[in-house]
């Protein structure tokens, strides 16, 4: 999530159903020593039928809106 805007944001996420609140449990656990392997993240994320790749819109919101991406791992 991020603002695009210039004041503070606050959002409200609400997951059905349950269980997916596990996958950010495991992903802390994983980034607690480091980096983690990206493999491992791809691997995490397909239990919970989280696709990984780059939407195809990302490219444009992050230049129009002047956005830093995340490093690669």
């Amino acid at each position: 999530m991020w603002n695009a805007g210039s004041t503070p944001a606050r959002m409200i996420e609400v997951i059905s159903p349950a269980g997916f609140e596990d996958f950010f449990r495991e992903l802390v656990d994983m980034t607690d020593a480091g980096p983690p392997d990206p493999d491992r993240i791809a691997q995490v994320a397909g239990r919970y039928q989280l696709p990984s790749a780059e939407p195809d819109w990302l490219p444009d919101v992050i230049s129009r809106y002047g956005l830093t991406p995340p490093p690669a791992f």
